[in-house]
């Protein structure tokens, strides 16, 4: 009980032989009675002998049925020693906020105390103020017990104080006047902490350094988490997923500690340590899907596609919303995680077209592979390996074949059937950028035999079905360089751009006007060509094939174009085409 009690404020009773049921049920009486007479015109006994009565039920059963009669007595007595001794039962019961306002109303009457009760007070509502978030009145007490003391440990427990309730320069100001040679031990390792509290906002790395020397001095779990954010924040992600490590050997069931740990060691590139964590977490908060999606993409990481496609689908079949999330950005977001599992379990493509363009020549200024003109039909289809990729990035075995008509007219001419098989790098995981090299197979007399190099760089914004918008943004790059290094060698340089708006007109069906430019330059040694197009086109897309965690597999765009030559091109011609995507 109160440290009052024990100096002879109140003796506690000296027999506490009987059995402990017998005493139970001894102190229930004593407490009705007790409260009966309390509540009745006034008990008339002297407050000395209810304060020893209440004692006495202290030292046989603690605080639980002593703490309301404690109160009673203080606000009957007004003194300062019995507030103390009911924050004190309160804090035997673990209620801080119960303790932080018996504190205080002991500050108010803390003309009844000596310099070191009033001390002993401030401090102990410093405590339990800051843990029950009475933040103002912890920095009240604090700074009371610097004022009554001097000593370094009550201003750094201000300036700790000052910066929990806001009062950030007020904090840093109290922490310059804390002469550091007073401090040891935990003190200064608390002190070294504060430094680091106070600066990290501006100054990351700084705070990292000082929350270090405290490491030094007191290793705590949440001192290396801490250190873990800041070395995060100053860019040193390597940094940081260490601290996070050894925060998590002292606190293994900290989530948060986990989680951060987690990201760090996908910032950092260790996405097998990532996909552990993240699965530790998920088995033990199972309903947090941000962190299951997380997890998910960490499985992407590390190749584990089946798996992450897995995962993918659970958070796709829950659909929670995220906090702060709309509907609209949860339906796009389950969206692109659809999108994500159909490329995941998707192997192979394809595509199938036919394409027309009025006023077809000979001109030869097509690519050699894709026929004398551009009024055609063919197609392509495509195989991706799983033992030749990894995550967007890897090798494609593709087949194609396409026939040509014959100039100025639509009747397909099967001497010129082309065909070709062939493989093609993706390098880079961010960038749609390709390396391929093509054997030329010559299906008819107009057709070639001859290897083909080529690298094409592809952009686009908008491509995709977007299942909440009216209308989106549409956007294309192309550009393409192809070289036969046969006999006559051919080289050629090819860039077309669109800009457009695509408009929804029913589920999974768009319209889209664009503009387009389409510029070539050839050499095939005997003569160089050159030709730039401009013009408007539009394009009527479905999207259709899909399932509840997959999006569309195929799609269907029907084009049309009508350009204008630019420059030396002096023609116009009208395009149409209709491709399928599967």
């Amino acid at each position: 009980m109160s440290r009052y009690y024990k100096r002879g404020w109140i003796q506690p009773a000296k027999h506490n032989y009987r059995p402990r049921l017998i005493l139970a049920s001894t102190v229930s009486l004593t407490v009705v009675s007790f409260a009966v007479s309390a509540d009745a015109d006034g008990d008339m006994r002297p407050i000395e002998v209810r304060r020893a009565e209440v004692g006495a039920m202290v030292a046989a059963s603690g605080c639980e049925y002593a703490l309301p009669l404690l109160g009673v007595i203080a606000d009957e007595s007004r003194r300062a020693l019995d507030y103390i001794a009911q924050a004190e039962c309160a804090l035997e019961t673990g209620d801080s906020i119960a303790a932080a306002d018996s504190f205080w109303q002991a500050v108010i009457y803390r003309h009844q105390l000596t310099d070191d009760q009033k001390v002993y007070v401030y401090r102990s509502l410093g405590y339990q103020a800051e843990s029950a978030g009475q933040t103002s009145r912890s920095w009240i007490a604090w700074n009371e017990a610097a004022q009554l003391t001097g000593e370094a440990l009550d201003e750094l427990m201000v300036a700790r104080a000052a910066r929990i309730d806001g009062r950030v320069q007020a904090g840093v100001a109290r922490l310059q006047r804390i002469e550091m040679t007073q401090l040891h031990g935990a003190p200064l390792a608390l002190y070294y902490e504060e430094r680091a509290l106070s600066m990290a906002d501006n100054q990351p790395a700084a705070a990292a350094m000082y929350l270090a020397r405290a490491i030094d001095i007191e290793d705590r779990p949440y001192r290396r988490f801490q250190r873990g954010l800041y070395l995060q924040q100053a860019g040193d992600d390597r940094g940081a997923l260490s601290e996070f490590r050894y925060a998590l050997q002292g606190d293994p069931e900290n989530i948060d500690i986990l989680l951060s740990t987690a990201y760090a060691a996908q910032r950092a590139g260790d996405s097998s340590l990532a996909v552990c964590l993240f699965e530790r977490v998920v088995e033990r908060a199972p309903s947090r899907s941000e962190v299951r999606e997380d997890y998910a993409y960490a499985l992407l990481q590390s190749d584990r596609e089946a798996d992450a496609a897995g995962e993918f689908r659970t958070v796709i079949l829950n659909g929670t919303v995220r906090n702060g999330e709309t509907i609209e950005a949860r339906d796009e977001r389950i969206y692109r995680l659809r999108r994500q599992v159909e490329q995941l379990e998707r192997q192979t493509y394809g595509f199938a077209f036919a394409s027309y363009r009025d006023g077809s020549t000979g001109n030869g200024l097509n690519l050699p592979e894709t026929g004398p003109n551009e009024t055609q039909m063919g197609g392509e289809f495509g195989w991706r390996p799983d033992a030749l990729n990894t995550q967007n990035t890897g090798l494609t075995l593709f087949g194609r074949g396409y026939v040509s008509a014959d100039p100025g007219i639509i009747t397909l001419n099967e001497e010129t059937l082309q065909l070709g098989v062939g493989a093609r790098w993706k390098p880079l995981a961010g960038h749609d950028f390709y390396l391929a090299g093509e054997r030329l197979i010559a299906g008819g007399d107009q057709a070639r035999d001859a290897w083909l190099l080529r690298a094409s760089y592809g952009w686009s914004d908008g491509l995709d079905w977007s299942p909440n918008e009216t209308d989106w943004n549409y956007s294309t790059v192309f550009a393409d360089v192809a070289y036969i290094p046969d006999n006559p060698e051919f080289l050629s340089a090819y860039a077309a751009v669109r800009q457009g708006r695509r408009i929804r007109t029913g589920e999974r069906w768009t319209v889209t006007p664009y503009v387009t430019a389409v510029g070539q330059w050839s050499d095939d040694t005997f003569q160089t060509r050159e030709r730039l197009e401009v013009g408007p086109g539009v394009v009527f897309s479905h999207w259709f094939d899909e399932t509840e965690t997959s999006a569309p597999r195929q799609r269907l765009d029907m084009e049309m174009e009508y350009r204008f030559g630019v420059g030396d091109t002096d023609d116009q011609a009208f395009i149409a085409r209709a491709v399928w995507h599967f």
